[in-house]
């Protein structure tokens, strides 16, 4: 290119000292030829240069374009979940406790036994009762055959009524008397109130027992239910038949259940009220007092706009916001502001109101850096 230029200015100077000369000169004349013929290559060339500078231009200026990242919205149906904890209870969690005083005698069940309503578990030493039991027996037996004359005479309206009626009471005392006797007899005798599984045991063989003393602990692990508090501002939306998941983070599991019921009560110190979840006890591993997350749905939509949370950003006048994305030109897209209206948000989703109808672009990455009516391009 150089090399052209040199002799198309040497042309030119040679040119400009007259065109008279030309003819004149052959030297001159093949100059001039040459410059003609090196101008029409100049021309094109120049054409060419000026078509490839604007390509660069175009090329350099979208490459100085903020690059943003995008996601779509769209419409799924959206949850939202109450968060509270509470502990689980057997229904049937019973300690048992003695009814007499006595020495343990024998105790015919281990912890961790099953064991059935009505069966005997611990005998009480009842030696005493049982001996007042014959002595009764035997005068009972005399007291009967006493009234049985006297109320033969009184019938026959032979002898005095008011012995008779010391006979017949007699009896009757003596009666009741031993009915007290094995029912105290019944008592040193322990018995399951219920089916269950025997979870403690406390006193030995050999030691005294004492009414009131607790000898053991049962529970039916097969009827469970978690008590929760719930604020009372969830009142109107947590009620009866209200979808609960419920999670053990101790045993990596969970359980769709419903509410059972809840309470009729507020309490006054926190402003909660009671809500009862009742759940089976898969392979009896839920344990009473085990801690429970309650996940209690208070809110549901169909067809719902869901975008990410971390989308949505505020005014100074704390308006909601996102950027979204109008195809442009040459793969490039103008950014537009739209102001939303934010429902709920749940598990890092945000329920949109207004604002979307949940086909548009929304600026994922770089929306902190745009600007309404920028002209961006997409990550790839």
């Amino acid at each position: 290119m150089r090399a052209y230029l040199a002799i198309l200015s040497t042309a030119l100077l040679l040119y400009s000292c007259g065109s008279d000369q030309t003819a004149k000169d052959p030297v001159l004349s093949e100059l001039t030829t040459q410059k003609d013929s090196l101008t029409k290559e100049y021309d094109k060339i120049k054409t060419t240069l000026d078509s490839i500078q604007k390509e660069i231009v175009k090329l350099d200026s979208t490459k100085k374009l903020n690059r943003v990242a995008a996601v779509s919205a769209h419409r799924e149906t959206f949850k939202h979940f109450i968060e509270v904890y509470g502990n689980v209870e057997a229904k049937e969690n019973i300690q048992v406790y003695a009814e007499t005083s006595g020495e343990i005698l024998s105790i015919l069940v281990n912890e961790g036994d099953d064991v059935i309503k009505g069966q005997l578990l611990l005998k009480i030493d009842a030696e005493v009762v049982r001996n007042n039991i014959k002595e009764v027996q035997s005068q009972l037996s005399l007291a009967e055959e006493i009234y049985k004359r006297q109320k033969r005479l009184w019938d026959k309206n032979i002898g005095s009524e008011v012995s008779y009626l010391e006979a017949k009471n007699r009896k009757e005392n003596l009666e009741s008397r031993l009915n007290t006797l094995n029912s105290q007899l019944d008592m040193a005798n322990l018995k399951s109130p219920i089916n269950g599984t025997i979870d403690k045991i406390f006193p030995k063989e050999g030691e005294m027992a004492s009414p009131g003393m607790p000898l053991m602990r049962i529970i039916n692990l097969g009827d469970m239910y978690i008590e929760a508090d719930v604020s009372e501002r969830y009142i109107g939306t947590v009620d009866k038949g209200t979808q609960v998941i419920a999670q053990f983070d101790a045993l990596n599991l969970e359980i769709d259940t419903t509410i059972a019921r809840t309470g009729q009560y507020i309490n006054p110190n926190n402003r909660t009220f009671m809500a009862r979840v009742n759940i089976q006890n898969p392979k009896d591993q839920l344990k009473p007092n085990l801690l429970a997350r309650l996940m209690i749905k208070d809110f549901q939509q169909d067809s719902a706009v869901v975008i990410e949370s971390n989308l949505v950003q505020q005014t100074a006048e704390g308006k909601d916001y996102v950027y979204t994305l109008k195809p442009h030109k040459d793969n490039t897209y103008k950014v537009k502001r739209k102001y939303i209206t934010s429902g709920l948000s749940y598990g890092g989703k945000t329920h949109i109101k207004e604002g979307l109808k949940g086909d548009e672009l929304v600026i994922s990455k770089g929306a902190r850096s745009v600007k309404e009516d920028q002209v961006v391009t997409l990550q790839q």
